[in-house]
């Protein structure tokens, strides 16, 4: 099992540390569907959770099992509260801020999870 940890401060650095988490999976095949996974829950907790404020961290763990990985991205807000993800986004909501990112995470993941403050996301590799 590979795991590891990263800590955010705003999101300076976060394509890079996307990078090496890709490099460290060797998976290439799933770059783009993990970059814009963790791209859209790194913003997501940064905007929602810590309200933009760069003295909050925020956590980017992962652990892999080389079939799969789970993502836990926690943020220093009071958590999520009767958040419904939504199955399809209608037209008008494409461009809308409320529930996109999650949605967009939802669609290229096999499982997600929404604990306190924490969202966790799982991904099977071996396609």
């Amino acid at each position: 099992m590979k795991s590891n940890e990263f800590i955010f401060y705003g999101l300076s650095g976060h394509n890079k540390v996307i990078d090496k988490i890709i490099a460290e999976l060797n998976a290439h095949k799933q770059d783009f569907d993990i970059r814009l996974i963790l791209t859209e829950a790194l913003t997501n907790a940064f905007k929602h959770g810590n309200n933009m404020n760069k003295d909050k961290p925020i956590y980017l763990r992962y652990f892999y099992n080389d079939e799969s990985v789970k993502f836990e991205i926690s943020d220093s807000g009071n958590g999520f509260k009767n958040l419904i993800i939504e199955e399809q986004l209608e037209n008008g909501d494409l461009l809308s801020d409320g529930g996109r990112g999650l949605f967009i995470i939802k669609s290229l993941s096999d499982k997600i999870e929404l604990k306190k403050n924490t969202l966790i996301i799982q991904k099977c590799l071996s396609a």
